[in-house]
């Protein structure tokens, strides 16, 4: 029984001396009394590969590396207490949340975290530090005990006694009978005398720094038990233990400790091996760096080029700065993949960027960090089920299901079911499908949402097959959900529960569809992807196991049962082991440990970062510590010490290389937040003087040329986006610098990239430019006669490309059930004209209707609308009941005002919602085209009205819009505004139907529909605020100059009208520059200009236009509001990019040129 130690600064063979010794006895020895060489978990493998080949032996039998955990495995299965259930990490996790789920109400500081989910992640971790320093139930009783005496503060008594109460309901649950991970260690401890093993085996203990409580327990057992034990320490010398400023204080201090525990049990202390040389480093500068790091001032040498800095605009600029420099070591230094290491803080940054970047670069990476399994299939689907269940089939936790591809049958084609999924998802969120709608077939019918006339369309062919399909995957879904549910429902015990999730997992033959996974990543090279699916099975089993074995019995409810397996759905890791030999790898510097690297980088060295701002996040802060560390129990560190521990980190990090380091850090964080270096920088120039700085910008080619980094430009593949950006810039410029034009000409000289950068170019360099249709196809798309509404010619003129995207190729954007404002449009003409057939059938004028009854009448047409209204969406919540209700206001009050118009009015409704077009009760409005083509309008006009004027009938147009609309000539000249005069055609042409008598125009009107909001200043007597809100309800328009006609549409007018958007002047004649009328000539004009529009519609759809040119009027676009922009890819920012400036004049300019055209029309 003896104790030795091995000291050396890093980079003095500690590691190499401990190997030769161990290969050494190895060769003399190969079978003999037992090496166990114990090393951290992220050491483990890489020690066993090294030693295996460093010893030239065809095996190790005698030696083992192992770890302190595996380590007790070994000692457990010959002295007992191997057979013991282990509770695992996941089963320890689900353990934590059940204690705190059923024993809330007995805490005093944690009861309202306790339920947080949160919380369990700052509970474990507390009872793992505990464990590990050897704090359990009876401690932790006399440290509060001792804490009381000391008038510790209430809040650490309260929180104490807290975690007091969470240790002895831990070891009560886990009693005799259960072990968790921690715990093994405890064994460990207490059986190492009892091991016959041991007491012929050497130890070697190497890669630590410092100890827990708990493994400084096992080695004092260790020291009595074993033949020898050898402990490879980081330091110079014992005196370091006295300074805690010294770099190496920690190990010094440990060691000190060791030596201590061996005096106090006798235990011979052989002579130290203190390493005095430099073994690691082939670089001069780092084994400088090495020997000066701890010294104040630092000597300074010379610069050799092994050591470089990178300044880096941001992260990303950094990533590909580091992947450049590792290819040019790949490439001119001759430097392995495996021989590189890439160090880093700050996982969620970096290790992302790097999953992203290396690829490009084709730089095989391994990142040495445990996966998540939470977003597998398997565990999403095990997830969602309880979810659906417990959430009554709401569509979020339905389709997290569905796309998990597990439902699928087995060997069936996916795309075809992920097509049928897709259609199921979209009837879903267009239905309003959720909880029993599930199962009530008589919402399963599938049509297509047109409006109100939904209800009574016939269903298609086409609607019949996608329905079929739906069902199909509805049945294959929902069958299996709904037998799990009803065994869940019969289900009482923890057992009980596993077994219904086991079944239901087991009828959907999840295993054998992971299976088939796992052998197509294996057919495809992707062995570490294929290596998940098994390994995830094999975690969900166990998870279910644990369930099992500690609440098999016990009597629980779903949400109880679905919150537990959560949480150790939530532990579940993917282990990986580098797949190929020759890889970079990729590691936290305060975790990973490193050997045979010849290059280093290290990242991020900032300010906060190096040193890091400690604050010591978990449920003891550093003054709760430091209580027990007064009355004499030791836990973790805190973070002062912590924080005397990164010189040495940084220390680490620097020397980890034998040949060449770079270090790198950003200038701006991904918010373009400035970031500062770290001091780490400043001493490395102190060390090393003239060391290079390479400065990484986002985008190396907006460099100037003189000063272009060639390394950035050298691989074809991230360097692509620098060409597109400079060919971009010169399509403005007309330059395109000359090693920019050799780049770009060796994508095109070469086989593999020349196809693709054809197609990425070719979008810059033609512009979003679409091609012009055939006739032949044209006529396929939209037939020889155009069946077209005047929403359509106004989107062709809106944008050519949106025209042929909406009508050529059908894209629709998807439909949600919600209520969307031309959903609202179509109830509103609904109800008016269900109000209009109403007061027929009563016999009512709208003008005979009083205030009530415009009330009850608006009632009774929305409540008799809403059950066929978008699937009963305004039935289907609480919310939409009261939309509901605030509709109907808008209906009452609307009505109201029309009631009031009409009493000074001698026009009157002739026609509601009349329809014009194929199948109509009016003909279409038809439109000759080129080659005999012709084009039919179609449509449905809100309201015609009709009034008699001195023996001539005069017709005009009503449209209802819930938003203020107005009619603009210069929208009319430009076509994009063209219904309203359309409609007004249709209507004098077709006026003998209804009147049996020719009639003239009289105008057309928009009605605002809305809930009036008065805005005042003062206080506002009754008849102030009605007349407001009248005034409100103005109509706006265009309208026949003829003050006659004027009057009968609004009798009381005395100058500005309340009713329409005219002025009357004293003498009788209308204001021109007050109303909105036009001469009657004009209006004969407009009416056959509107004509001439469709008319180059219809033939530039003839043509096959399909160009992406929306225009501008103002600062307005369609795109703002388009659905297919994602399609077409139009920037407005981009000036390449073509647009159809509209110019805004006045009407009466717009009105010279309408008549000018038209004029040269007729001498044509």
């Amino acid at each position: 029984m003896s104790l030795r130690i091995v000291s050396g600064r890093s980079g003095y063979g500690k590691t190499t001396f401990i190997h030769q010794e161990i290969i050494t006895e190895l060769q003399r020895a190969p079978i003999g009394d037992p090496i166990f060489y114990i090393v951290p978990d992220q050491m483990s493998f890489s020690s066993e590969y090294d030693l295996a080949a460093e010893s030239g032996l065809p095996g190790l039998i005698r030696a083992q590396v192992t770890t302190f955990k595996r380590l007790a495995w070994r000692v457990l299965q010959e002295t007992g207490g191997i057979a013991k259930e282990e509770i695992s990490g996941f089963g320890y996790r689900m353990l934590i949340r059940s204690l705190l789920e059923n024993h809330k109400d007995e805490f005093t500081l944690f009861k309202r975290a306790a339920t947080k989910r949160g919380f369990t992640d700052q509970i474990e971790v507390l009872l793992k530090e505990f464990s590990r320093y050897c704090m359990d139930y009876s401690t932790m009783a006399n440290a509060l005990n001792n804490l009381e005496n000391v008038n510790a503060p209430k809040t650490l008594i309260d929180k104490s006694s807290d975690i007091m109460l969470m240790l002895e309901k831990m070891e009560q649950k886990l009693g005799v009978s259960y072990i968790d991970g921690e715990g093994y260690l405890t064994l460990l401890a207490t059986k190492i005398k009892d091991s016959t093993l041991l007491a012929k085996t050497d130890i070697y203990i190497d890669g630590f720094t410092s100890f827990t409580t708990r493994e400084i327990e096992i080695i004092a057992e260790l020291m009595k038990q074993v033949k020898r034990i050898t402990i490879a320490l980081p330091m110079e010398s014992l005196q370091d233990a006295v300074d805690e400023q010294s770099l190496f204080y920690q190990p010094a201090n440990t060691c000190a400790r060791l030596l201590e525990i061996a005096q106090t049990e006798q235990v011979e202390i052989e002579e130290a091996v203190h390493l005095h040389e430099q073994k690691r480093f082939m670089s001069k500068e780092i084994a400088h760096i090495e020997a000066n790091m701890d010294q104040l001032p630092p000597l300074q040498t010379k610069s050799e080029g092994n050591i470089r800095i990178t300044e880096a605009a941001n992260r990303r600029a950094e990533m590909h700065a580091v992947a450049r420099q590792i290819r040019e070591l790949m490439q001119q230094k001759s430097v392995r993949y495996n021989e590189m290491a890439i160090l880093h803080r700050d996982a969620d940054t970096y290790e992302g960027l790097i999953e992203t970047i290396f690829p490009q670069y084709d730089i095989p990476v391994f990142i040495s960090k445990k996966k998540p399994m939470l977003h597998h299939p398997l565990i999403e689907l095990s997830r969602t089920i309880l979810e659906i269940i417990r959430t009554d089939w709401k569509y979020e936790p339905v389709f997290r299901a569905v796309k998990t591809d597990l439902f699928f049958p087995l060997d069936a084609p996916k795309k075809t079911w992920r097509e049928r999924a897709d259609r199921l998802e979209n009837f879903v969120l267009a239905f309003g499908i959720y909880g029993d709608r599930w199962w009530d077939e008589r919402r399963w019918v599938y049509k297509k949402y047109r409006g109100l006339e939904f209800y009574s369309k016939v269903q298609t062919d086409e609607e019949k097959s996608i329905q079929a399909d739906i069902h199909k995957i509805r049945d294959l879904i929902g069958e299996p959900i709904k037998a799990l549910s009803d065994q869940l429902n019969q289900s009482k015990t923890g057992k009980d529960y596993a077994i219904a999730i086991y079944t239901f997992i087991e009828a959907l033959n999840v295993y054998e569809k992971l299976q088939s996974l796992k052998q197509t990543e294996e057919e495809n090279g992707q062995l570490l992807l294929a290596s998940e699916h098994e390994q995830v099975w094999n975690e969900w089993v166990n998870v279910i196991d644990q369930f099992v074995l500690m609440f098999g019995e016990k009597e629980m409810s779903l949400e109880e049962v679905a919150k537990i397996l959560d949480e150790g759905y939530d532990q579940l890791d993917f282990s990986s082991i580098p797949p190929t030999i020759d890889q970079v790898i990729v590691g936290n510097v305060d975790i990973i440990r490193l050997t045979n690297i010849k290059a280093a980088f290290v990242l991020g060295v900032n300010d906060g970062a190096y040193p890091k701002r400690m604050d010591h996040e978990g449920l003891l802060t550093d003054t709760e510590r430091e209580w027990f560390m007064q009355i004499g129990f030791e836990l973790a560190p805190t973070s002062k010490v912590r924080l005397m521990d990164e010189n040495y980190l940084i220390y680490k990090a620097f020397v980890t290389a034998s040949h060449f380091l770079y270090v790198s850090y950003p200038m701006a964080d991904n918010e373009g937040k400035a970031l500062l270096p770290s001091m780490y920088i400043k001493k490395l120039h102190q060390m090393v003087s003239d060391l290079p700085i390479e400065v990484a910008v986002v985008d190396p080619s907006d460099m100037l040329t003189d000063k272009l980094d060639l390394t950035s430009i050298s691989h074809p593949r991230p360097t692509l986006p620098y060409v597109i950006t400079q060919l971009r810039s010169a399509l403005e410029t007309g330059e395109l610098p000359e090693v920019w034009q050799s780049v770009y000409q060796y994508y095109l000289m070469d086989p593999y990239w020349s196809k693709l950068v054809k197609r990425i170019t070719k979008p810059i360099i033609h512009g979003n430019k679409t091609e012009k249709l055939n006739e032949e196809l044209t006529e396929s798309l939209y037939g020889e006669t155009i069946i077209s509404s005047v929403s359509r010619v106004e989107k062709y003129y809106s944008c050519p490309f949106a025209h042929y995207a909406s009508y050529g190729l059908k894209l629709e954007e998807r439909a949600e059930y919600r209520l969307e404002a031309p959903q609202m449009g179509d109830l509103f003409h609904a109800a008016l004209k269900w109000i209009a057939d109403e007061t027929k059938r009563l016999d009512l004028q709208w003008s005979q209707l009083t205030r009530p009854q415009c009330y009850q009448l608006a009632r009774q047409a929305v409540d008799y609308i809403v059950p066929v209204f978008v699937h009963q969406l305004l039935l289907s919540t609480n919310r939409y009941r009261y939309i509901q209700r605030k509709l109907e206001q808008i209906v009452a009050n609307t009505l109201i005002a029309l009631s009031q118009h009409s009493k000074g009015s001698s026009f009157v409704p002739i026609a509601i919602e009349a329809g014009f077009g194929p199948g109509e009760a009016l003909p279409a409005l038809e439109i000759p085209l080129k080659r005999n083509r012709k084009m039919q309008l179609r449509g449905r006009i809100d309201r015609v009205d009709a009034a008699n004027i001195n023996g001539n009938m005069f017709v005009r147009i009503v449209d209802y819009k819930s938003s203020k609309k107005g009619i603009d000539l210069n929208e009319v000249y430009h076509g994009i505004s063209l219904q309203m005069l359309t409609y007004l055609d249709v209507a004098v042409e077709n006026a003998d139907i209804w009147l049996h008598e020719d009639a003239d125009p009289a105008g057309v009107l928009y009605v605002h529909m809305h809930n009036p909001f008065i805005q005042s200043q003062k206080e506002m007597e009754d008849a102030e605020l009605e007349d407001a809100i009248y005034k409100s309800y103005k109509m706006n328009g265009l309208l026949l100059d003829d003050p006659e006609v004027i009057m009968e549409m609004d009798d009381q007018i005395s100058g500005f009208s309340k009713v329409i958007p005219v002025r009357m002047n004293k003498d009788g004649n209308l204001s021109k520059s007050s109303s909105k009328v036009v001469e009657a000539e004009q209006m004969r004009l407009l009416q056959s200009f509107v004509r001439k529009k469709h008319e180059q519609a219809g033939n530039g759809m003839n043509a096959g236009d399909t160009r992406v040119l929306p225009y501008r009027i103002k600062d307005k676009m369609p795109c703002n509001h388009c659905s297919y922009r994602s399609v077409c890819q139009f920037d407005p920012g981009d000036p390449a990019q073509q647009v159809r400036v509209l110019k805004v004049e006045q009407p009466e300019i717009v009105a010279e040129k309408i008549r000018e055209e038209m004029g040269s029309n007729e001498h044509s």
